[in-house]
């Protein structure tokens, strides 16, 4: 659980940041105090679904959207690392659904 708590944090808190959005505009967006916000974002506190309906409204986003952001996280934090023996080193993998179809496009280009 505290895995899960500390990726909903940091999940949340980077949509905030892609989004230029202050710790207090997000909490006033979504009718949280400031301080739970950053409980949340710290990964202390868990949302309960009420305040996830919350958090992804006021980022824009569905409440699916968000926890799938969440699941591909912590998908990617459970890859196991492979060496390559002959020295290539692969490129950084993106961990967003976009992200990884926007890579495959621009091989597929190339």
């Amino acid at each position: 659980m505290a895995e899960l708590q500390h990726t909903m944090g940091s999940i949340i808190r980077r949509e905030r940041r892609e989004r230029n959005m202050t710790l207090k505009e997000l909490a006033r967006r979504a009718a949280l105090s400031v301080v739970y916000l950053g409980e949340i974002e710290r990964g202390k506190k868990y949302p309960s679904a009420l305040v996830l309906e919350r958090l992804a409204e006021a980022l824009g986003l569905d409440v699916f959207e968000l926890l799938e952001l969440v699941a591909w996280e912590l998908r990617a934090a459970e890859q196991p690392v492979v060496l390559h023996p002959i020295g290539f080193v692969p490129a950084p993998r993106e961990i967003t659904p976009s992200g990884i179809r926007s890579r495959a496009v621009d091989m597929l280009v190339a």
